[in-house]
């Protein structure tokens, strides 16, 4: 194509037709910048061909990580949710004054399972740290998952506040001088676990030492005082729990729409 371009001016040239060689000229450049142009459509073509697929291994990311958040905000909601129900069970009880010794400890040893909320983060990490969030194109989806993050955040938060009144209590002597921890496991699963053997609180062959350090709890103000905390942390807890869960859903529904 340069050859018979050069060509056609050498010849214009030769026989001295100075305007049809300035047209040619006018003509070659305008091949040339269409010539640019085009190459430049093709580069931003690539390019945005290349980002699109950026952005969707972000959007599969995000939905991947989402679901697994959704799963662990499950158990959380839960978790949270028997021990609020056990909670009220046991203010019951000490009101009434009147209790079963199995139904108590099953309930009082439940209490202190402590669920920590870690969120699958790594997508979003990956977004941050090699700043491509300018990927994320969708603005209604970006700051979504910003404030998503936020959200994540406050639970965690939340949840060391709840650990950290249970821990108070827990390791207070007015509570240790009265607790067995072999408890926790026949609360778990009715097993013995030093003696192996299946076990009930009430056929224990600790039965007496249950039924006197029940008495105590029954009585102390200062477990009633930490179930009341525990029961009001979690009337405010649940629910944020609870909303966080939706908007991860919600997210994860807007994303679909937009690789669909």
């Amino acid at each position: 194509m340069l050859k018979i371009f050069r060509n056609i001016r050498r010849k214009l040239l030769s026989e001295n037709r100075s305007s049809k060689y300035t047209l040619y000229a006018v003509g070659e450049i305008f091949l040339v910048v269409v010539g640019i142009l085009i190459a430049l459509q093709i580069n931003n073509w690539n390019e945005s061909k290349q980002e699109d697929a950026i952005t969707q291994k972000y959007y599969e990311g995000f939905i991947s990580d989402l679901e697994k958040d959704k799963t662990l905000l499950d158990t959380l909601i839960n978790v949270r949710k028997k021990q609020s129900a056990s909670a009220k069970v046991l203010l019951g009880m000490i009101e009434s004054k009147e209790y079963d010794l199995d139904e108590f400890y099953n309930h009082y040893y439940f209490l202190f399972p402590f669920y920590r909320f870690i969120p699958n983060s790594n997508t979003m990490e990956e977004v941050l740290n090699s700043s491509h969030l300018r990927f994320i194109k969708d603005e209604n989806i970006k700051n979504r998952i910003l404030n998503l993050r936020s959200a994540y955040k406050s639970i965690q938060l939340n949840e060391e506040h709840v650990y950290e009144d249970r821990a108070v209590y827990l390791y207070s002597d007015l509570t240790l001088n009265h607790i067995e921890f072999n408890g926790l496991f026949i609360a778990d699963s009715g097993f013995d676990v030093i003696k192996k053997r299946e076990v009930s609180f009430s056929k224990s062959k600790d039965a007496e030492v249950y039924r006197k350090d029940a008495e105590y709890f029954i009585n102390n103000r200062h477990f009633k005082s930490f179930l009341n905390l525990l029961e009001f942390n979690l009337q405010f807890v649940i629910p944020q729990i609870e909303g966080t869960r939706k908007e991860c859903s919600s997210i994860i529904s807007l994303i679909e729409d937009k690789l669909k």
